[in-house]
C-alpha cells in the first residue's frame, strides 16, 4: 500500500513525465509542490481577509488557488513546463497587485516597501522555473509595475487600504517575514541546482574516464595487432599485439608515421591510404577486396613486403569519424599473417575451409548448379535465410544479362580453374539490385576431385551508386556546357553582325 502511494505521489508531481531529462523533471516537481502548497495557503489567506472583512481580497485569493490548480492540470495535459510555469508566475503576480493596491502598498506616508520585497521572490521563481530568458521579461514587468505606481501615487492618485489601521504594522512585517523566507528558499534551490550540475559533470567526467580506460585496455588486449593515426597520419595507438609483431614498443612510435613494415607501398599504410584518398583503395586493390562497407571502411588480402621479407595478410583499415561526420583519423588491424613467399603469383589462392564466421557473404554452388553452403553475411546481404538458400538454383540469383557470364565461370571453376575480380549483379528477396566483386575458386573434395566451388562476394553497391550519380552528373554538366557554348556562339555571330552593320553604317 506503501509503495503504491508513493507510486501515485511521484506521479503527481512528475505530471506523468517519463521520459523526460533530469532537469526537466526536477522543475516539474518543484512547479507541482509550489503550486500544492500555494493551493493551500491562497484559501487560509483568504479566511484571513474574510475576517478582517475584505471581501474584495478574499474573492481574489479564492480564485488564484483555483487557478493554482488549473496549472496543475494544463501540465498535466499539455506536458508544456514553459507555458505552465509563466501561467503560475502570472497568477501570483496578478495576485501580488491586487493585494498590495488594496492593502497599503501605497499610503499617504510614502510606499510601504515591506511587501515589495514579494517582487524579488517573484523573479526568482520565474528564473529559476522559465529561465533566463523569460525571468527577464517578468523582471521588466515587476519594474514596470512598480515604476507605474510611483508615478501614480506622485500624481495624487488615492491607494484603498482595506486593512485595519490596528493590525496593518503586523500585517506588513508578516508579509515581510515570508518574502524574506521565500526569497531564501529559492537560493537554496539555486545554490542546489548548481551542486547538482557539478555533480552531475564530476559523474560524467568520471564515466567518461572510465570508459576510456576501459576502451583502452580492452584495445591493448586485442589479439590482432591495431593501430590508429590522427589526421596528420601520427600514431596515437599502438596495441601490445603490434609491439610483439614489430618489436616497437608503444613508447618508441607514438607520434611518429606508422612503422615502414605495416606498408603497402611506397605511400604508406592501408590507414594512410585511406585518410588521403580512399578511393585510390578500391582502384589499386579492387582484385584483393575482401569487403567494403558505406561507412568507409575496407578489409583486403595484400602483400606487406617489408614485414619479414614479405608475408601476405588481411587487413582492415576505417575511418574514424567526429561527430559532423569529418574524418578524424583511421584504425587498422592486421590479421592472418602468413609467413614465407606470399607473393601475388605464389600459387593458387587457399580454399576458404569454413564460411559460417566470415564477415562477408560466402556460398557454396555444386556441380548440378545448387546452392551447397550459405552463410549468415548472406542471409543479410541477399535477405534469403538459410533454410530457402540451400538446394536453390545459384543462377536464379544473378540478374538475366549476368547469367551467361555466371554459367560459364561456375563450369570452367568445377574443372579446376579459379577467377578473382569479376563484377555480378544480383538480386535480393526484395527484388533490389545488389553488386558484387566476385571470386570465384574451386573446393576440393577429400578425394581431390572438384565437387563444388566456392563463391566469395564483396558488396560494391553503394559504390556502384556514387558512381552512377557522378555518370549522371557528368553528363548534365556536359549537356549544360554544350548549350552555354552553342549560346556563346550565337552571341559572338550577333555581335559580330551587329559591329558589320555599324561599320557599313559609318
Amino acid at each position: 500500500m506503501g509503495l503504491k502511494t508513493n507510486a501515485l505521489f511521484n506521479n503527481f508531481l512528475t505530471s506523468g513525465l517519463k521520459l523526460a531529462d533530469a532537469e526537466t523533471l526536477r522543475k516539474t516537481r518543484v512547479l507541482n509542490m509550489f503550486e500544492l502548497v500555494f493551493v493551500i495557503v491562497a484559501p487560509l489567506l483568504g479566511l484571513f481577509y474574510l475576517s478582517i472583512g475584505a471581501f474584495l481580497l478574499f474573492y481574489i485569493s479564492i480564485i488564484a488557488g483555483l487557478c493554482g490548480l488549473g496549472v496543475m492540470l494544463v501540465l498535466r495535459l499539455t506536458k508544456n513546463l514553459t507555458l505552465s510555469s509563466n501561467f503560475a508566475v502570472f497568477i501570483l503576480w496578478a495576485l501580488f497587485i491586487i493585494i498590495r493596491w488594496k492593502s497599503g502598498g501605497m499610503s499617504p506616508e510614502g510606499l510601504i516597501l515591506l511587501s515589495w520585497v514579494w517582487n524579488a521572490a517573484l523573479i526568482l521563481l520565474a528564473i529559476f522555473l522559465t529561465g533566463y530568458m523569460w525571468g527577464t521579461i517578468w523582471a521588466c514587468l515587476v519594474f514596470m509595475e512598480s515604476g507605474l505606481s510611483v508615478t501614480l501615487f506622485r500624481t495624487g492618485h488615492q491607494f484603498i487600504n482595506l486593512i485595519p489601521p490596528e493590525i496593518s504594522p503586523i500585517y506588513s512585517l508578516g508579509f515581510y517575514l515570508t518574502g524574506l523566507l521565500a526569497i531564501l528558499l529559492f537560493a537554496f534551490l539555486f545554490e542546489k541546482e548548481r551542486d547538482d550540475a557539478r555533480t552531475r559533470e564530476q559523474e560524467k567526467s568520471r564515466m567518461l574516464a572510465d570508459s576510456r580506460r576501459y576502451m583502452e585496455n580492452i584495445f591493448e588486449r586485442l589479439p590482432v595487432p591495431t593501430f590508429v593515426l590522427d589526421i596528420s597520419h601520427r600514431v596515437v595507438e599502438w596495441n601490445r599485439a603490434c609491439h610483439e609483431l614489430t618489436g616497437i614498443a608503444p613508447q618508441d612510435i607514438l607520434g611518429k608515421p606508422v612503422w615502414e613494415g605495416f606498408s603497402l607501398d611506397e605511400e604508406g599504410s592501408m590507414a594512410d591510404k585511406l585518410l588521403d584518398n580512399p578511393d585510390v583503395l578500391y582502384e589499386k586493390y579492387s582484385e584483393s577486396i575482401i569487403s567494403m562497407t558505406d561507412s568507409g571502411s575496407f578489409s583486403v588480402d595484400a602483400l606487406l613486403p617489408k614485414l619479414k621479407g614479405g608475408v601476405q595478410a588481411s587487413i582492415r583499415a576505417a575511418p574514424i569519424l567526429d561527430e559532423d561526420g569529418r574524418v578524424k583519423g583511421a584504425i587498422q588491424i592486421i590479421h592472418d599473417v602468413q609467413e614465407g613467399d606470399e607473393g601475388p603469383n605464389a600459387g593458387p589462392e587457399p580454399v576458404i575451409s569454413s564460411i559460417d564466421n566470415s564477415w562477408y557473404p560466402v556460398f557454396r554452388v555444386d556441380s548440378k548448379g545448387r546452392i551447397a553452403a550459405w552463410n549468415k553475411a548472406c542471409e543479410r546481404s541477399f535477405g534469403y535465410p538459410e533454410s530457402q538458400a540451400l538446394g536453390k538454383s545459384a543462377l536464379s540469383l544473378v540478374s538475366k544479362a549476368y547469367r551467361p557470364k555466371f554459367r560459364d565461370t561456375i563450369l570452367r571453376v568445377l574443372k579446376g580453374e579459379s577467377f578473382k575480380g569479376l563484377e555480378w549483379k544480383y538480386g535480393t528477396s526484395k527484388g533490389k539490385p545488389v553488386y558484387m566483386i566476385v571470386r570465384v575458386q574451386p573446393g576440393p573434395a577429400p578425394s581431390g576431385e572438384v565437387e563444388e566451388c566456392i563463391v566469395i562476394n564483396t558488396d560494391i553497391t553503394a559504390l556502384k551508386v556514387r558512381l552512377k550519380n557522378a555518370g549522371r552528373r557528368s553528363m548534365e554538366s556536359e549537356e549544360k556546357l554544350k548549350k552555354l557554348t552553342e549560346s556563346y556562339n550565337l552571341l559572338t555571330k550577333n555581335i559580330a553582325s551587329i559591329i558589320r552593320k555599324k561599320k557599313k553604317e559609318d
